[in-house]
């Protein structure tokens, strides 16, 4: 189930992408869908990938019209097209490789836009964010500081339209 602040995340994604139900919107690393359970609930197709089979089981017993699969983030196929594909977790990944790749595989597998939020500045600055998006090819990127509870570690959000 969503709190308030997820479901608020949610409705401000899909506004800010200018989406609406209809829309298959896919998270990467989605956990038990909490993100996704909005959207669900609004007509949006949902799907996702996560590495934790509970998780896995606990989104698709929550939205079971949704596509989800257990697996890893280097596993994200490309060739399975979504219109929008998320990610709430990129502050989480090892190193600027590991993400450069994910990012390239999410990019890779969305038709309208790629969104990542609340991206760790100290882990990943402005700067590297634009530069590798560049490198995939994509220049319509939209960034935006998050307000936080602890501002000696500033996120920030990331739209990228495709």
């Amino acid at each position: 189930m969503s709190d308030g602040a997820t479901v608020d995340l949610a409705e401000y994604v899909a506004e800010t992408l200018d989406i609406g139900p209809g829309t298959e919107v896919f998270e990467v690393a989605c956990g038990a869908g909490e993100f996704l359970q909005p959207l669900y609930d609004n007509g949006y197709s949902v799907g996702g990938l996560d590495a934790a089979p509970k998780l896995i089981a606990e989104a698709k017993a929550a939205m079971p019209d949704g596509r989800f699969t257990t697996g890893f983030l280097t596993e994200l196929n490309p060739a399975q097209p979504w219109h929008v594909v998320v990610c709430r977790a990129f502050g989480l990944f090892p190193d600027v490789d590991y993400a450069r790749g994910v990012l390239a595989r999410m990019t890779a597998k969305a038709t309208h836009a790629v969104a990542l939020l609340d991206v760790p500045e100290a882990r990943f600055d402005r700067r590297w964010m634009l530069h590798a998006f560049a490198e995939i090819g994509v220049s319509a990127v939209q960034m935006e500081v998050v307000k936080t509870s602890d501002p000696a570690n500033p996120c920030f959000n990331v739209f990228a339209r495709l």
